[in-house]
C-alpha cells in the first residue's frame, strides 16, 4: 500500500535525523551546553520599568547556569529562586533545545505607592502586595498612600486599592486629581485633591456610593468657585462640608 511506503520513508527520515543528532552530540558535546539565558516578559511593553529592574537583578544570578549541559539545568530550582522576588507575580522556566534557557516573568503591577515614616516608597501591587522599597527618584508617578498601619496590614492596603478603584477617570473627583490617600484608625481613609485643595473623609466602607455623593458636592462647590473645603462623607446618607481648620 502507498501509505505503508510513506510511513517507511517517514520512519527512515526520523531515524536518520535522530542518528544525526546523536552523532552531533557524541562528537561535539559542547553543542548542547547552555549558551543563552533569556529573561523575558510575555507580550510586554519595552517601557515596563519594573520588569527591567527585575531582569537586571536576576540576569547575573542566572548566568551561574551558563555552560551546564542541557539536561543538568534544574528548572525547579530556578523557578524557586525567581519566585522569591516579591516583585514577580508569575514565572515560567523552559529549556529550549539545544542550548537555551528561557525564563518568562510577569511582574506585579504597582497601582499605589506607600510612603513610610522612613521616607521610603513601597509600590503596592494590584493584589495589595507590598513591593520592595525604592527611593523617591525611582518611584513611578503613582498616588501616595500614608499611615503606618498600611505597612503591616494587607487588608487595609486592599481597602485603599478598592477606594482608588471606585474613583472615576473624569469629573470633579477623578483619579489624576488624587495626590494622597491617608489612613488612620480614627478617621479611616482621607483623600487629598490637588488643585482644589480639598480634603475628603471617606471612612472605611461603602466607597462607591460615597464617591458618587462627593462628586456631586465637588461639582457644586466648583461652580461656586469654592476651594479648600473639608468634605466629610463618612455618613451613610449625607455629606457635610465645612471650612478647613474650623471646629
Amino acid at each position: 500500500m502507498k501509505w505503508l511506503g510513506g510511513l517507511r520513508i517517514s520512519l527512515l527520515a526520523f531515524g536518520l535525523l535522530t542518528a544525526g543528532l546523536i552523532a552531533a552530540v557524541l562528537f561535539n558535546p559542547q553543542w548542547i551546553k547552555i549558551e543563552a539565558i533569556l529573561v523575558e516578559m510575555p507580550s510586554r511593553s519595552r517601557e515596563d520599568l519594573l520588569f527591567q529592574r527585575i531582569q537586571k537583578a536576576l540576569s547575573p544570578q542566572l548566568q551561574h547556569y551558563a555552560g551546564h549541559f542541557f539536561w543538568q539545568v534544574p528548572l525547579e530550582q530556578i523557578y524557586t529562586m525567581v519566585a522569591k522576588d516579591k516583585r514577580v507575580r508569575e514565572v515560567s522556566v523552559y529549556r529550549e533545545f539545544p542550548n537555551r534557557l528561557r525564563v518568562e516573568i510577569v511582574p506585579h503591577t504597582p497601582v499605589l505607592a506607600f510612603l513610610s515614616n522612613d521616607n521610603r516608597f513601597y509600590p503596592v501591587a494590584k493584589d495589595a502586595t507590598l513591593l520592595p522599597g525604592q527611593a523617591a527618584s525611582e518611584i513611578a508617578d503613582l498616588p501616595i498612600i500614608r499611615g503606618e498601619d498600611l505597612k503591616d496590614e494587607p487588608r487595609l492596603r486592599a481597602m485603599a486599592i478598592e477606594l482608588f478603584d471606585s474613583i472615576p477617570l473624569e469629573g470633579s473627583l477623578r483619579k489624576n486629581a488624587v495626590s494622597e490617600i491617608i489612613y488612620s484608625r480614627k478617621d479611616g481613609f482621607k483623600i487629598f485633591l490637588s488643585g482644589s485643595g480639598s480634603e475628603i473623609k471617606m471612612g472605611d466602607s461603602d466607597f462607591s456610593p460615597k464617591v458618587s455623593r462627593v462628586e456631586k458636592v465637588l461639582a457644586y462647590l466648583e461652580s461656586q468657585g469654592v476651594k479648600g473645603r473639608v468634605i466629610d462623607a463618612r455618613f451613610s446618607k449625607k455629606v457635610v462640608v465645612r471650612v478647613r481648620n474650623s471646629p
